[in-house]
């Protein structure tokens, strides 16, 4: 999905039993976007959280926010910080980043500690 400036936020929601991931497109533009992950924790408390996709489109420049951020090629994976890494049963984080691409496209291998989101 990729979306425009002016658009609709794009969004891509799935449930893997436990944990329940949305990635939010919240702004597009020529050569970038801007987007936000949220995790909605349904299961047992999460202890830490590695979040972890291939971009879908070559991507680059990514910043991000309430997350520690590393890419390496196409992949990029999102830890926790200090303060957002305990997330009980009901609970939600988010977090999320800016990066130079040609459009906003949406993930399909989203994984939290390994499971598909």
């Amino acid at each position: 999905m990729s979306g425009t400036a002016s658009a609709a936020p794009d969004a891509a929601t799935s449930d893997p039993g436990g944990v329940t991931c949305e990635y939010i497109v919240f702004g597009a533009w020529s050569g970038g976007f801007s987007a936000d992950l949220k995790i909605v924790n349904n299961g047992p408390t999460i202890n830490g959280w590695t979040v972890r996709w291939t971009a879908p489109v070559p991507t680059s420049n990514v910043v991000g926010w309430s997350a520690r951020m590393t890419q390496q090629g196409s992949q990029i994976v999102a830890v926790n910080m200090v303060w957002n890494g305990v997330v009980r049963t009901g609970e939600t984080r988010a977090f999320g980043w800016s990066a130079t691409a040609p459009s906003a496209d949406v993930p399909t291998d989203i994984t939290i500690n390994g499971t598909p989101c």
